[in-house]
């Protein structure tokens, strides 16, 4: 187990980046289901991309701690948590692009 940790480790911070490249293009989607002004639209989508900038550094964070400690459970819960949120974001991109969040 030890041998494929930085294997792991790459492969976790790869989900990161494509985690953060798919918030990034989902963000001005998600702002246009607001009850708000229509002319803050554009700052919605800015601070959805500072939250994902937020998440991508905790997610980071837990990466290495797990990498650097050879704390295996925590790698696996980070991958787990990772491709839930990517899962979980592609499902509400198929769902804005059907019209059916609203």
């Amino acid at each position: 187990m030890d041998r494929y940790f930085p294997h792991w480790f790459a492969i976790n911070a790869l989900l990161v980046l494509c985690d953060a490249a798919l918030g990034f293009h989902i963000a001005p989607l998600l702002s246009r289901f607001g009850k708000g002004d229509p002319d803050s639209q554009p700052l919605t989508a800015s601070a959805i991309r500072r939250l994902l900038a937020l998440m991508v550094a905790i997610y980071m964070f837990f990466n290495c701690l797990a990498y650097f400690r050879g704390n295996s459970t925590l790698l696996v819960l980070v991958t787990i948590v990772v491709i839930l949120d990517i899962l979980f974001q592609l499902v509400l991109q198929w769902k804005v692009k059907r019209g059916g969040l609203q």
